[in-house]
Order: structure tokens, then sequence, then C-alpha cells
């Protein structure tokens, strides 16, 4: 099954370890908001088997209301 290199998740700790599943290696996640908990179980050995990266954006998210394009060179360039 081919997986994706990148998941915007705003639905939190119901989907997180079926998100990092999903991933490619090297894959990123980025966490958006969290309408299922914020607090999750996750078996960290997938992170290392594929390389993944794991990122809160909300900061990002806040600051692309004064600079619409941080948000897609944020994507572009990781």
């Amino acid at each position: 099954m081919a997986g994706v290199d990148v998941i915007l998740d705003c639905v939190g700790a119901a989907y997180l370890q079926r998100n990092l599943d999903c991933l490619n290696v090297d894959g990123r996640l980025f966490i958006i908001g969290s309408i299922s908990g914020f607090v999750a179980e996750l078996n960290i050995a997938a992170m290392f088997a594929k390389r993944l990266s794991i990122q809160g954006i909300n900061h990002v998210l806040n600051n692309s209301r004064r600079d619409p394009l941080l948000y897609n060179n944020m994507l572009q360039d990781n």
C-alpha cells in the first residue's frame, strides 16, 4: 500500500497512530488541532523505522494570517 508524504491532522489523538502508519519514509505529520483529545498512545517504533517527524503548527497558522505565504513556503521548503 502506498503512503503519503505529508498529513495535515485536525482530528488529533484518535487518528495519531493511523496517520503515522499512512506516512511514507521521511513523512511529516502536522498537527493542526485536536477535536478528539490531546492525549494519545503511539508506537514510536514506526517513527524510527520511517524517520518520521511530527510538528504542531498552531504558531504557523497564527503567523500565516500576517504572512499568507509562510505556511505554503514551510511545506515546500521541508
